[in-house]
């Protein structure tokens, strides 16, 4: 068949679409070709290919000062590695994913534990870092283990973290010197002394309680899971893949203790009163709620600004303490940090600038200056670089932010079950859970049986 000039035209624009569709294939899949992270364990820090350009993206929610801490130790790593050069960007958290699934993420971008694990179970985009630990020199041995195991998935580092976030309490020195209580903030009481102290600083006045001694965030993951594991119970198994709550005694008794402390009144149950209506309150939440109690759940160093300008404000005596060793000394531990998309075209460099916040000279640039936090690194837990020098709060009792290090565990429980268990245990359904007790509603037994029986049925599911 003859074709026509016209069709000749079409033929060759035809071929020519193909063409550049191919190309840009190509061109595409150079972005995604997939960075596994393996490093060959005899090789060292000179074998690596450490030099070029990366981006690192943080969240755009951070202040000015904030970003001093990531710009700081862009610097440092850039001084160390002279043929590297480290592009900062910010951009929307909540879009991350689709940047992610489009590819135009940094080399190296921020995330938390939960979304460290979304991003590599959901969306396969994280390269493992552990490989690199050896020819990078970390000494994993000094970094705290509670902020190490929140960057792990399936046992396998993904996520360098940048600090570390022991729960520890902020409380009103004002109110213990008013009662005439002697307190020692350098070490953390036992239960049952802290329950004493709250006791004697809990004020009942015509049924409606207007002092309570402790003010706790009962229904918030961080702070739950340290009363079930408190009395020697495992309430959740990963290797059996197991919930245990009214099935173990330990577990129930730490329920217990949150019930029973809000019943009489010493533990005011923060952010939820309103929703308790067994029992009157006029202590209130916000800056109010912090005049009226004594100690105060705190999330580490994040919170410092925030909580000690309050209570400035107040002109409330203020300082930080340890929170209280139950029998199991357990202190649950959070922690942020910094992964590697396993599309970038720059493995080496993303992963040598991750792990430079598991290196003290990473962590002196990154934590002595405003923005900065608390170091991850055990060896640089007595220094003071980070511990407000240079602020009207240097004085504080810092130490409490690294008091139990070994005691510490994470926080998060998608950490140790599949996000379908840990939604069962969110904080709206905790909330709902202890609200329901309180009250008289339904009894623990019930609650909790329903809960555990839940997650261990969708457990097995997953799992078959």
């Amino acid at each position: 068949m003859k074709l026509t000039k016209t069709n000749k035209l079409i033929l060759k624009a035809v071929i020519l679409m193909l063409i550049l569709g191919i190309a840009a294939g190509l061109i595409g899949c150079k972005r995604k070709v997939v960075q596994y992270g393996y490093v060959d364990q005899n090789s060292t820090e000179e074998d690596l290919n450490i030099r070029g350009t990366i981006t690192l993206t943080v969240t755009d929610d951070l202040s000015e000062d904030a970003e001093m801490a990531p710009r700081n130790i862009i610097n440092a790593f850039m001084s160390k590695y002279p043929d590297t050069k480290v592009i900062f960007q910010k951009g929307a958290r909540s879009s991350f994913p689709t940047r992610i699934s489009a590819g135009d993420i940094g080399d190296v971008f921020w995330v938390d534990p939960i979304e460290c694990n979304d991003y590599q179970q959901n969306h396969n985009a994280l390269m493992p870092l552990d490989s690199y630990l050896k020819p990078l020199n970390i000494d994993i041995g000094d970094v705290f283990s509670g902020a190490l195991d929140c960057g792990k998935v399936a046992g396998r580092l993904y996520m360098a973290p940048r600090a570390i976030a022991e729960q520890i309490l902020i409380y009103n020195q004002t109110m213990l010197e008013s009662a005439g209580i002697d307190f020692d903030n350098s070490y953390a009481y036992t239960w049952e002394d802290f329950k004493d102290v709250c006791k004697r600083l809990t004020v009942i006045e015509n049924g409606t309680v207007t002092q309570s001694g402790a003010s706790l965030k009962i229904w918030w993951e961080p702070v739950w899971p340290m009363f079930f594991r408190g009395f020697g119970g495992e309430w959740i198994n990963s290797i059996e893949h197991r919930v245990s709550i009214t099935s173990s005694t330990e577990v129930m008794q730490g329920i217990n203790e949150i019930v029973t402390g809000v019943q009489e009144g010493w533990l005011f149950p923060e952010d939820i009163s309103n929703q308790i209506t067994a029992i009157k309150y006029s202590v209130g939440d916000g800056q109010a709620n912090m005049a009226h109690v004594c100690f105060k759940t705190f999330n580490g160093m994040s919170w410092l600004f925030s909580y000690g300008k309050l209570y400035d404000d107040l002109q409330i005596d203020w300082d930080l303490c340890p929170f209280p060793a139950f029998s199991y000394h357990n202190i649950s531990t959070g922690a942020t940090g910094y992964v590697v998309y396993n599309r970038t075209d720059n493995p080496d460099t993303a992963a040598a600038f991750a792990l430079f916040f598991l290196t003290p000279e990473g962590q002196i640039a990154h934590q002595g200056q405003t923005g900065g936090n608390v170091p991850v690194l055990k060896s640089l837990s007595d220094d003071d670089f980070w511990k407000g020098v240079g602020t009207e709060w240097h004085d504080k009792n810092y130490a409490a932010l690294v008091s139990y290090p070994d005691q510490t565990r994470p926080c998060n429980t998608v950490l140790f079950a599949p996000i379908e268990i840990a939604d069962i245990f969110s904080n709206a359904n905790m909330t709902s859970a202890f609200v329901r007790i309180i009250n008289g509603t339904a009894d623990a037994q019930t609650v909790f049986g329903r809960m555990e029986r839940q997650a261990n049925e969708k457990w097995q599911t997953i799992m078959s």
